[in-house]
């Protein structure tokens, strides 16, 4: 009777330890390399947002917010940031809510986070050959907290467009994205409500892996007409990784409607950022921009 007693028990340790260590829902069969929260602050003045060392960022409750993004492979992010471990994960400024309010002291005001390079090649959609398209790491993300919230992610960079200009071999291109609204471009791919939006029951995770870490532009391409102007050529998708010589700035646009809390967790697994390619809005087929030069 005694052995039968401490073998329940042992079965009970171990269903206990199993629930509590089980894998959540939508994470992948891998090792978990970072997890943060973004926690939406409704009133970020009563909060010390350098309490504690918690991995979080605070973002605005129902406002947008910058996440700026820095390469933690990069020398002179190393330099600027000498307590930033090389190739790591890291959170160098938690505070969000101050994003598009610059000061003397705080000129580039919003969070900061520091990722590894995701080792992806750039590539026009559709066309990628033999660009590599498997990410170094993947990001999940789960919305917590009240049911209703949700917020809308979009990734932001400033585009060197002589070297997108070299990259697609074109006379003139014309970028259509629209303005991020915190500077720079906005990615054609978002993380949007359905995502995001906390539901009623179970929450999940979601591999957002693309969308964070790609920037997704639609490009008109003009070339030369043999007349001393330029003519329409087409309009294409080019996906480009954050950290490419052809941005900077990068940053998430992190546009809350109320959502309280995001999870983010990262894993060592590879992810293939081509995958949502075909789920693209259709491209149009002409020309959006005037001729260029412009006509009288």
């Amino acid at each position: 009777m005694k052995k039968l007693v401490i073998a329940s028990l042992v079965i009970a340790m171990v269903v206990g330890l199993g629930t509590v260590y089980a894998k959540p829902e939508g994470t992948p069969d891998a090792d978990r390399l970072y997890k943060f929260n973004i926690i939406g602050m409704q009133n970020p003045k009563n909060v010390n947002m350098d309490q504690g060392s918690g991995k979080v960022i605070f973002v605005n409750l129902n406002e947008p917010s910058q996440i700026n993004l820095v390469c933690s492979d990069d020398e002179d992010v190393l330099a600027d940031y000498p307590e930033l471990v090389e190739g790591s994960f890291d959170i160098l400024d938690k505070d969000a809510t101050d994003s598009g309010k610059p000061t003397a002291e705080d000129p580039s005001p919003g969070a900061i986070l520091a990722l590894p390079d995701p080792n992806l090649d750039p590539y026009i959609i559709g066309e990628k050959g033999d660009a590599d398209v498997w990410s170094a790491y993947s990001i999940y993300i789960r919305p917590l907290g009240q049911p209703g919230g949700y917020t809308i992610i979009t990734t932001c960079a400033d585009i060197l467009e002589s070297s997108l200009e070299t990259f697609l071999s074109a006379a003139d291109i014309k970028i259509l994205n629209r303005a991020g609204k915190f500077g720079g471009v906005a990615s054609i791919e978002q993380v949007g409500q359905a995502i995001t939006e906390r539901p009623q029951g179970k929450s999940i995770f979601t591999n957002v892996t693309a969308e964070l870490l790609t920037i997704v532009l639609a490009v008109e391409i003009w070339v030369d007409d043999g007349l001393g102007g330029l003519e329409y050529y087409e309009t294409i998708y080019v996906r480009i990784p954050i950290f490419d010589d052809m941005l900077e700035n990068e940053y998430w646009e992190y546009d809350n409607n109320g959502l309280k809390l995001l999870q983010v967790w990262i894993y060592d697994n590879s992810t293939d950022v081509s995958e949502g390619d075909g789920d693209l809005p259709e491209l149009p087929t002409g020309p959006v921009t005037p001729p260029w030069p412009p006509q009288d």
